[in-house]
């Protein structure tokens, strides 16, 4: 199959650059996470194109109501493929209802031999009988008789009977082969073998099969590929301490020891004991590396493989992530080796969720993408950053993975409805409930223009890498025992990616398990892997090289070829103690293992080169080149998110011609650079996330207009500073202003006293467990799913006190109605309910609502209540002001002025909208000139980081990105470093400037009651405990915090 952007290989690259197709735009995840309703899906589709996306992945999530897979559900697939192909959209599959990928929502494992199974090795028999109705789970497989040594370590083991004494000095333990327990997140099902292809078939026939018959002849067109998510087995345990007696469990399939057996010639079972202890006297173990290496295999072969091989001849391409990918623990743990199932995917793929930078993860599949020719990589970014995250994130999380070779960017997450637990679904919502989602362009075209860019001939990678993680396996026992050589390896392995990164030298990572097949035959004085050929091959610290490794770099050596061992070279070959490596590293160079000998060592293979202003060599960069034809280009990013604005010096091997393709504006224009000794070099301003993108043309000079600079110094930006926006101004505000209601006192019915006032989501689990319901939450079994009544299990009511300091015009409340029968009161008037339409989402409904008047108010809500209820939040929205002390509120005198500063403060603490500050400025002189936001660019080091800058304000203004306007003109936006805006030429004289800041829902729909900030925010930050709770308000900036300058232009 061709990758997926052969077919634009021979247009002009600039006309692409201008104006990107649907193929190198954003596609979200798309939230199926109510009842699917065809007008409401045409609806959102046309919001994601005017946000510039070019298409979406139809994910179910949880909410969803409308049967999954079903025929309602598949006509609504159908709707979309078809509308996307009418609008020049690509519409996405995703395979699971919700994740990881392989149940099929659990219709696979209702059938209980696809059920997930695991071995439980542990000193304590089990009572219960096998449970025949659950595929005989808790199944005895062996017993064993174990003796340490003095260290703790395995001195002997032998399978005995089940009734059999272990016999003196030993220890008996018992090993059951478990089905995994069911769980709501399954829809009371469970998860699937993945060790297991027959059960992966079934997988195919539920799933693959259904779209096929739905869209097939859409596959490689409007349907360019299916998204699986997380695919994983049963997770590996490991003893803490290896003188401890507790349970370890270990993946297993039920042919797992006829087919260990047909790969290496050995038993299985007699040697299980060696996973879990380690050998006497540091002696290897053979058995451990043999079943994390089958183990690794089973996966790969069950899973990838079959789906791989039934898109291949379907025409659809396999996309994803794997679990658990970043390190050599984690996918130890979870999926034995990442790289090898990626044998398998027509587009390998990642995920990136709390704005992480997990270099390893992104190198992984980058690599697999050069060596298999798949033309990019996915991303699944943005997730769970909350609604605050602002553009700055964006761009700063894209570009280091457009970098890192992602080319199709799945924005986390868009929101088909915010009901009832959804609205709690890792957010922001990139979609139109968030107020910004007319402005996404400002993202959607840079991108779309960077990976049109990136996506032209092929990579220029000139270093390969031999991945570690096989020597990790050797180390995977207890602990205690392991800590320190697993720290060596794991270090030895990030050290290796972060130092030739950081050094900007790049590299490809090499699986020694799919050396084989890539590599039949080397010749020659490249080392070619699949599609790559490399000028020098690295070889980390280690314990354990394949022959088959050996083999090769033995023949590359002897071409010529040049191989770096750094640190410790491998003592065993394919597991066991050999002279092998040993040998042929007196062959190779050898180096220290540090970052200074590494990236001597490799000098020879280096493209670029940035340095500061004294000299020293920069660093937090990371770049990407390609080779097309004669040409190159070169994206070059900076990774930090806050910082200095850094003068940097830009060098790249060869004579070139620079043109530099501007992302924002899509225009192309020749640079100004000089040659010297072999290199072309340019000067170059890079602010935090800032980035470069050039086309190099082949030629003796390079000629042109400079970078553009920018004033970066304070004694700069003081001599350019010709006004301020000063002031309290009038502003507008494009929503009615928010009172949040979510502490009320509740009862049920019957009850005379009301209970003490509640944070809703609490008083809602109260609720539930009062009835003998099953509480709500991020893992609760999907509608479509549940087999629950919808009959009354009690009936609630809530109690609201409202206090206004003044009189206010007629207000709207609005709130989720359920779908019970309800009743609204205020003082003791009943309040009928009339639909007036809807307030951020669908979902969240208004009603007109009496005036308030001054003094203190009671709203109460009664409802019946049943398994399919839930208690949501409540709001009031007007033209009023809203005053928080700690947990109380109250309203207060419209908010028609603000000054700068946090706008919580001033009146509008709940406020998600959007807000126009209407300043003047008097100019002294004329002409040109441009808005600044002043920005915090000395910052020590560790605030400068993707997760510490969000903790600390950077920008003069915390929101979204501003947009501004001059004398009623629209000049720009602003959202990115150095936070600049140019006005064109202003005659000298007063001036009106509005500053529109676009806002965030984090204080209306947010976490507003978590108690300290945390990176993960999922469905549990709403129902935190302990000291992560409280019922204060805790809220989150918004406004702009420092007045703008205005500058001269340089």
């Amino acid at each position: 199959m061709e990758n997926l952007y052969a077919a634009d290989q021979k247009k002009d690259l600039e006309e692409l650059f201008r104006a990107p197709g649907a193929l190198y735009r954003d596609t979200p995840f798309w939230a199926w996470n109510c009842k699917l309703d065809r007008e409401q899906i045409r609806r959102q589709i046309a919001a994601f194109r005017e946000m510039g996306m070019g298409g979406f992945h139809m994910h179910a999530r949880t909410g969803l109501a409308t049967a999954y897979l079903g025929p309602e559900f598949m006509s609504m697939v159908r709707e979309c493929v078809d509308v996307a192909k009418r609008d020049s959209m690509l519409a996405w599959l995703y395979d699971e209802d919700r994740w990881p990928s392989g149940a099929a929502g659990g219709i696979v494992t209702r059938e209980p031999k696809f059920r997930a199974r695991y071995l439980l090795f542990t000193p304590n028999r089990r009572t219960e009988a096998p449970d025949a109705a659950n595929d005989n789970s808790g199944k005895l497989l062996g017993c064993y008789a174990v003796r340490f040594d003095a260290d703790g370590c395995l001195a002997e083991s032998r399978m005995i009977g089940e009734e059999e004494s272990p016999g003196e000095g030993f220890e008996k333990f018992y090993l059951y082969r478990m089905i995994r327990d069911n769980g709501s997140w399954f829809n009371d099902e469970t998860y699937v073998d993945t060790l297991n292809p027959a059960a992966i078939r079934r997988f195919v026939e539920v799933t693959h099969e259904a779209y096929a018959k739905c869209a097939g002849e859409e596959f490689g067109r409007t349907v360019p590929a299916i998204f699986t998510d997380e695919p994983q087995f049963s997770f590996k345990s490991v003893l803490k301490f290896a003188g401890e007696r507790k349970d370890v469990i270990l993946p297993y399939t039920d042919d797992l020891p006829e087919s260990y057996r047909a790969a290496y010639g050995a038993e299985f079972l007699p040697t299980l004991p060696e996973l879990v202890w380690e050998l006497p006297g540091g002696a290897w173990s053979l058995a451990r590396y043999r079943y994390h290496d089958h183990v690794a295999e089973r996966f790969a072969a069950a899973f990838a493989d079959t789906i791989g091989e039934w898109c291949e001849a379907h025409n659809l391409r396999l996309t994803g992530h794997m679990m658990s990918e970043p390190t050599l623990e984690s996918q130890t743990s979870a999926l034995g080796e990442a790289m090898r199932s990626y044998r398998s995917f027509q587009l390998p793929g990642i995920d990136m969720l709390c704005d992480d930078m997990e270099f390893t993860t992104a190198k992984q599949a980058q690599s697999a993408s050069h060596q298999y020719g798949c033309g990019g990589v996915l991303s699944e970014l943005y997730g769970v950053t909350d609604w605050d995250c602002d553009f700055t994130v964006y761009k700063g999380q894209g570009d280091w993975q457009a970098a890192l070779g992602v080319t199709v960017r799945v924005p986390h997450l868009a929101w088909m409805s915010m009901a009832g637990e959804a609205k709690r679904d890792y957010p922001a919502s990139i979609a139109w409930q968030s107020p910004w989602w007319k402005r996404y362009r400002l993202i959607s075209d840079h991108f779309a223009r960077v990976d049109a860019a990136l996506t032209r001939g092929a990579p220029q990678v000139r270093v390969g890498v031999i991945h570690p993680v096989e020597s990790y396996w050797m180390v995977y026992g207890p602990q205690d025992q392991t800590a320190r050589r697993r720290s060596q390896i794991s270090e030895g392995f990030e050290n290796t990616v972060s130092w030739l990164l950081d050094g900007l030298v790049d590299f490809d990572l090499i699986a020694e398990s799919l050396l084989p097949s890539q590599s039949p035959v080397q010749l020659g004085k490249h080392f070619i892997v699949g599609r790559m050929a490399y000028d020098l091959i690295v070889v980390p610290p280690g314990i354990t090289m394949r022959s088959t490794t050996i083999d090769r770099l033995e023949s590359f050596v002897a071409a010529g070829g040049k191989v770096i061992f750094a640190g410790d070279v491998a003592v065993c070959c394919d597991a066991v103690l050999s002279d092998r490596p040993a040998k042929l590293a007196e062959k190779c160079r050898r180096i220290d293992f540090s970052r200074t000998a590494l990236l001597d060592a490799v000098e020879e293979c280096r493209d670029v080169k940035v340095v500061r202003q004294d000299g020293y060599p920069a660093e937090k960069l990371l770049y990407q080149m390609r080779r097309d034809g004669e040409k190159r280009i070169l994206f070059l990013v900076n990774t930090e998110r806050a910082g200095e604005i850094r003068p940097l010096r830009v060098m790249i091997r060869g004579a070139w011609q620079l043109r530099l393709f501007d992302t924002h504006s899509g225009a192309v224009t020749p640079v100004e650079a000089r040659q010297e000794n072999g290199w072309t070099i340019v000067e170059n301003d890079f602010p935090p996330h800032g980035h470069l993108l050039l086309e190099l043309l082949p030629s003796s000079e390079s000629v042109g207009r400079p970078l553009p600079r920018i004033v970066a110094g304070e004694a700069e930006v003081e001599a350019a500073t010709v006004g301020f926006l000063r002031g309290t101004m009038p502003v507008t505000l494009d929503e009615p202003n928010v009172l949040v209601l979510d502490l009320p006192e509740w009862r049920l019915a019957g009850e005379a006293a009301w209970r003490p006032r509640e944070e809703i989501l609490r008083a809602d689990d109260q609720i539930r467990d009062l009835l003998g319901l099953r509480r709500r939450g991020g893992h609760i079994v999907q509608p479509w799913a549940q087999a629950a009544s919808g009959e009354p299990a009690g009936r609630v009511e809530l109690r609201f006190t409202v206090e206004a300091t003044c009189d206010l015009a007629a207000p709207e409340l609005a709130f989720e109605p359920p779908a019970e029968p309800f009743e609204i009161e205020w003082d003791g008037q009943p309040v009928a309910f009339h639909d007036s339409g809807f307030w951020t989402d669908e979902c969240v409904r208004k009603t007109p609502f009496p005036a308030i008047a001054a003094g203190k108010h009671e709203l109460i809500f009664r409802c019946d209540y049943s398994a399919r209820s839930g208690l949501e939040r409540f709001y009031l929205l007007g033209d009023f002001g809203v005053e928080v002390r700690g947990d109380e509120t109250r309203l207060t005198a419209p908010v028609r002025e603000l000054h700068w500063g946090d706008i919580a403060a001033q009146g509008l603490p709940f406020y998600g909208g959007n807000v126009t500050y209407h300043a003047t400025v008097d100019l002294p002189a004329g002409g040109p000139c441009r808005l600044r936001i002043p920005g915090r660019y000395h910052m020590p080091e560790a605030l400068r980081g993707s997760l510490a800058v969000r903790e600390v304000p950077y920008a003069g203004f915390h929101g979204t990105l501003i947009e501004v306007a001059v004398d009623g003109r629209e000049a720009g936006a602003i959202a990115f470093a150095p936070f600049e805006c140019p006005l064109g030429e202003l005659a000298a004289g007063r001036h009106a400037v509005d500053l529109t800041l676009y806002g965030h829902r984090a204080n209306s729909f947010g976490v507003i009651h978590l108690a300290f900030r945390i990176p993960w925010i999922g469905p549990q930050a709403w129902r935190t405990r302990g000291d992560q709770f409280c019922y204060e308000y805790r809220l989150r900036p918004l406004g702009i915090a420092t007045a703008p300058r205005i500058l001269r232009e340089c």
